[in-house]
């Protein structure tokens, strides 16, 4: 009776102590995972600091969307990119697209078309390289709040150095041309005539130069918009590296 009584004694603070236990790890397990939440969570507010995801994430649907998704055009061809204007995009009066998000957009038409067209894939093979050196933009209407609108792409001139663009932002809603943006890209490292001749020819098999390609190939007359454009920016350079003394005013 007596061994009995010992032995209940003695088994009860065991069951309970194993339940302390359980417990005990448990909330281990739990605020483990509550630190890890949080660092995560400053991880991204570091990185949303640092860099702007939403953009790169953006950039890089463009990219799949392209490459996966979308069918292939021709050089030549109008892509269109479709968007929204979301709350990311609004300037101070909430009301429509912050000027500066014009820029940002035709950015990722530009992905699209470079892609979809094959001129990216071709530049790549040939070691070159393209960048933005020129914009001109006429805002015409604004894009309101969560409207919908589409960027038309085209090339509308190219010569040896540079190609280039033209985007329109048009509205859904009433096909209305919101605003129009020229866009001069400077292919390096090898020569944009000879790019577009190639892409237009129907891509490296046409690098010979073959009759085909030739009778395809031809470069459009120069807009004159845009050769008002290039002489403005002649001489906007003229005039600056006169100031510098940079000596030779071109």
């Amino acid at each position: 009776m007596m061994m009995s009584s010992l032995s209940s004694t003695t088994t009860a603070p065991t069951a309970s102590a194993v339940d302390a236990a359980a417990g005990t790890g448990s909330s281990a397990l739990t605020v483990t995972a509550l630190i890890v939440a949080c660092a995560a969570l400053a991880l991204i507010l570091v990185l949303m600091c640092a860099l702007d995801l939403p953009y790169f994430f953006r950039s890089l649907f463009s990219y799949v969307a392209a490459t996966c998704i979308k069918k292939k055009l021709r050089v030549t061809d109008t892509a269109v990119y479709s968007s929204v204007c979301l709350t990311t995009d609004l300037d101070v009066y909430l009301t429509h697209m912050n000027n500066a998000r014009y820029l940002r957009e035709i950015d990722l038409a530009r992905i699209e078309f470079l892609l979809r067209t094959g001129l990216w894939q071709e530049l790549r093979r040939r070691g070159g390289l393209i960048f933005t050196i020129s914009n001109s933009v006429r805002y015409r209407k604004f894009v309101r709040t969560f409207s919908r609108y589409e960027i038309r792409t085209r090339i509308v001139y190219w010569d040896d150095m540079s190609i280039f663009f033209e985007f329109r932002f048009v509205s859904k809603a009433d096909g209305f041309i919101r605003a129009i943006v020229y866009n001069r890209q400077r292919v390096v490292d090898c020569s944009a005539d000879e790019l577009m001749r190639t892409v237009i020819g129907g891509g490296a098999s046409a690098a010979a130069k073959t009759a085909d390609a030739d009778n395809a190939y031809r470069r459009p007359e120069c807009p004159i918009e845009i050769h008002h454009w290039i002489q403005s920016n002649l001489m906007s350079s003229a005039i600056l590296k006169a100031e510098m003394g940079d000596g030779d005013p071109l």
